[in-house]
């Protein structure tokens, strides 16, 4: 079935996203529960696949130059549950891939404190 628009995308509350000192396990559950890959496959449709990527990328290289990560809360999301899924194949220790996982959602703290940010969905 064709359609114009992505199926709606509910951004979960501050309230619901984890503390800031939550586990690996508890990051990856919130990550499977607010799973946007079905808005963003949509969205983007054939080139799903190059901007998860690119998003993915352009959120490491933040991450590693200390930076503000670079996307609205939505986009924040969709990169935690891309790096939820490729995790176990990146050969990162888990302590460090929890500190990037706390950053992304870090990231999507300041966008839901911020209307215009909160809103917003970037294209790659």
């Amino acid at each position: 079935m064709y359609r114009d628009a992505p199926s709606p995308l509910s951004l979960p509350s501050l309230e619901a996203l984890p503390k800031a000192d939550a586990t690996l396990e508890q990051v990856i559950a919130f990550a499977h529960s607010v799973d946007p890959t079905a808005h963003f496959q949509e969205l983007w449709r054939e080139d799903y696949r190059t901007n998860i990527q690119s998003l993915w990328e352009r959120c490491v290289q933040s991450y590693k130059a200390g930076v503000a990560a670079p996307a609205p809360p939505a986009e924040l999301l969709m990169c935690l549950t891309y790096d939820v899924v490729l995790g176990p194949y990146l050969g990162v220790p888990d302590p460090h891939k929890l500190l990037f996982l706390r950053w992304l959602l870090d990231g999507v703290r300041d966008g839901l404190r911020d209307p215009a940010r909160a809103d917003g969905l970037t294209r790659c």
